[in-house]
C-alpha cells in the first residue's frame, strides 16, 4: 500500500513540475504586421538567453490591453504612446512603457486618384475612429499641403473634437469631410473604393499588402511620440524576461534588419 502511495505522490509531483515548467513560456500580444513578425525574429535570441514566449495574435486595438490586464499576456506589442496614455486613463490600467521599437508610418491611399493635385476640391476622408489617431492624421495632411491647422489649435482639440467639428480646426483651399470607421476596417474602405482617400496606420497597410513608401499618396514624416512600444504592467517592469525581450528589440542587429526588411515603411525607432 505504501509503495502505492508513493507511486501516486510521485506522478503528482511530476505532473506539478511539468505544469510549472509550461508556466516558464510567456504570452506577448502582437498585431500580425509588422509586431509579430518582429517579435517572430528575435524568438532565437531570446531562447538563447534561456526565455521562450508564445505569440497571441490580436487584429484589435482594444483585446490586447484587456487580455494584458487579465494576466493572460506578460506584455503586449502594439501600440503607441499617446494611444498607452488614453487607455490608462479610461481604464486605469496600471501598464507601463517598457521600450520603444519602431515607427509605422500613416499614408494617405486612393484608387482613384495618382497624385495629391487629382484630389477633388470637395473631398472626403475616411479615418480611423480612434480619437489619439487624430493628430497623427491631420500631420499627414498638413505635410502634404491640404490643410493649414490654425494657430490656436492645440492636440487636445483634435482629440476631443467631434468629428463634425474637425473641419474648423483648420483651414484649407478644399471642403473637406470626415468619415470614421474602425482602424481594421480602413483597408476594406479603400479596397472597396469608398470615398476619396483614405488614411491607413501602416500596419494594417502592410497587413494587406500596401506599400506605404510605393503606394501612399503623402506618408507620415517626422512620428517620434508615436513609436510602437512594448507595454507590461508596471509590476512587471523589472522583470528579467521584458528586459531581455527590450534590449534585444532595441539592438543595433534588431533595428538594422527592421529596416532592411520592411525597406523604409517601418521605422526603426533607435
Amino acid at each position: 500500500m505504501k509503495k502505492i502511495t508513493l507511486l501516486i505522490l510521485a506522478i503528482i509531483f511530476s505532473i506539478t513540475l511539468t505544469a510549472c515548467g509550461n508556466d516558464d513560456t510567456y504570452k506577448i500580444g502582437a498585431s500580425p504586421i509588422p509586431h509579430k513578425e518582429i517579435l517572430e525574429h528575435v524568438k532565437p535570441i531570446l531562447k538563447e538567453q534561456g526565455f521562450e514566449f508564445e505569440i497571441v495574435e490580436f487584429t484589435d486595438y482594444v483585446l490586447p490591453n484587456q487580455a494584458l490586464d487579465s494576466d493572460e499576456l506578460i506584455a503586449n506589442f502594439f501600440q503607441h504612446i499617446p494611444y498607452l496614455d488614453a487607455q490608462i486613463n479610461e481604464y486605469d490600467y496600471d501598464f507601463s512603457n517598457a521600450g520603444g521599437v519602431h515607427v509605422e508610418p500613416i499614408g494617405l491611399y486612393s484608387k482613384d486618384y495618382d497624385t495629391l493635385s487629382e484630389l477633388p476640391n470637395t473631398l472626403e476622408l475616411i479615418i480611423s475612429n480612434s480619437p489619439t489617431d487624430r493628430p497623427r492624421l491631420l500631420g499627414v495632411l498638413e505635410e502634404a499641403g491640404l490643410i493649414t491647422l490654425k494657430d490656436t489649435t492645440t492636440t487636445e482639440d483634435i482629440i476631443s473634437s467631434t468629428i463634425n467639428n474637425l473641419s474648423n480646426l483648420f483651414t484649407s483651399s478644399r471642403t473637406i469631410t470626415f468619415t470614421e470607421v474602425d482602424t481594421p476596417l480602413l483597408y476594406t474602405n479603400y479596397n472597396n473604393n469608398e470615398g476619396d482617400a483614405v488614411l491607413i496606420n501602416g500596419n494594417f497597410a502592410l497587413d494587406n499588402g500596401l506599400n506605404p513608401l510605393e503606394d501612399a499618396l503623402a506618408i507620415e514624416g517626422s512620428a517620434s511620440l508615436y513609436v510602437n512600444i512594448i507595454v507590461c504592467k508596471t509590476e512587471n517592469l523589472e522583470d528579467p524576461f521584458i528586459k531581455a525581450l527590450v534590449e534585444a528589440l532595441q539592438s543595433e542587429d534588431v533595428q538594422n534588419w527592421i529596416e532592411s526588411n520592411y525597406g523604409g515603411s517601418v521605422v526603426p525607432a533607435a
